[in-house]
């Protein structure tokens, strides 16, 4: 296939993590207490995945093995910041940008604000995640493993509610994208809601996205069953609550290598014809599980549309003659600027910038 380009390798959003993490133990290192305010907030930061908990972790872990902080408050070489937190943000970057090792001690209030904070967090376990809210941000992935072994992949800008009940799992995808790899239990139906879209499941893998009136449903091993909700659960629902799925009606149903794009308001069936397709091409639909985006001919204004969904740039269109140009390639998520290079030197596009945040694609 002509143009395709792969380019360098993910750690931005890795990386982004555990810079926030290291700022929040900077601010935290007060000898006043921490208001109800500020632990509300590191709470909220910290529920947004089990990645931001594991990095908190992480980093209290080597800040104990850390210099004394009084003792970081010198000026640092080359460095025209000086103060103590200052010091300590270039002391950690410098830490796990470049494996640095040194010695000592940390503060008591991070240590008791830290314990506390995970105190509130739904896990039971390290790597073992239980009942709660689960988040990315535009531009970061992740992957969740529950109590039983299934394992969730959420895309970006994406956020599920976890309720795992005595007969029942379940889960509520109130934005995005996931990937669910669901353990068997014949006994406890694994069900996810989507707007107002329900996919039931028993030990299968597959993916869910939800869009403004549809969901779209790939199959990739097992089969799925489809049913509309008359209520839609939302994040608020309470962990005591279940979804009444005996009062459901199946609409539908599909197997391995199937998808549709699901519209439970429509009065009978799915709304669409169900798909059949090559795992070549389920391959290229579920790239973002790889970190990748995956183009083969897809027009410009398609690609445009996919891309933003994974940066904070707008990028826009202002040329309708580069609409239809179709696209081939290989771009890893998060790579922004790297793709827009290349749309310029191999595809004959205009990349201009009209302000920071916003992106015009016109032919040259």
């Amino acid at each position: 296939m002509d143009n395709i380009h792969e380019l360098t390798s993910q750690s931005s959003v890795e990386n982004l993590i555990e810079e926030q993490a290291a700022d929040w133990l900077v601010r935290l290192d007060s000898e006043t207490p921490p208001s109800a305010e500020q632990l509300a907030d590191l709470k909220e930061w910290m529920q947004r995945s089990p990645e931001h908990r594991q990095q908190l972790k992480r980093l209290t872990q080597h800040w104990h093995s850390a210099n004394r902080l009084t003792e970081l408050s010198f000026p640092l070489p080359g460095s025209q910041r000086d103060g103590l937190l200052a010091n300590l943000r270039y002391q950690f970057k410098q830490l796990f940008s470049h494996g640095w090792q040194v010695t000592a001690t940390m503060g008591v209030a991070v240590s008791l604000t830290v314990a506390i904070a995970l105190s509130l967090m739904p896990f039971n376990r390290d790597g073992v995640s239980g009942n709660g809210i689960y988040e990315t941000r535009i531009g970061e992935q992740n992957t969740i493993t529950l109590v039983d072994g299934s394992v969730i992949q959420l895309n970006t800008d994406s956020q599920i509610q976890v309720n795992y009940l005595g007969n029942q799992r379940n889960i509520v995808l109130t934005a995005g994208e996931a990937h669910f790899d669901v353990a068997k239990d014949p006994q406890r139906p694994f069900v996810v809601s989507a707007g107002e879209g329900m996919v039931r499941a028993v030990g299968t893998a597959f993916s869910v996205r939800l869009d403004q009136q549809a969901v779209k449903v790939i199959v990739t091993e097992g089969k799925v069953a489809l049913a509309s909700s008359a209520s839609q659960p939302t994040e608020t629902m309470q962990p005591t609550q279940t979804l009444q799925l005996a009062q459901q009606t199946d609409r539908g149903y599909l197997e391995k290598g199937q998808s549709v794009i699901f519209q439970p308001q429509v009065k009978a069936g799915l709304g669409n014809q169900v798909q059949e397709l090559k795992q070549k091409e389920i391959d290229k639909q579920l790239s973002w599980r790889k970190g990748l985006l995956l183009f083969t001919g897809e027009p410009l204004a398609q690609v445009v549309s996919e891309v933003n969904r994974y940066t904070q740039l707008e990028i826009q269109i202002t040329d309708p003659n580069v609409a239809a140009i179709t696209i081939g390639g290989q771009f890893k998520v998060g790579e922004t600027e790297a793709m827009l290079k290349v749309l310029e030197t191999s595809f004959g596009i205009q990349v201009s910038r009209p302000n920071p945040s916003t992106v015009h694609l016109a032919l040259k």
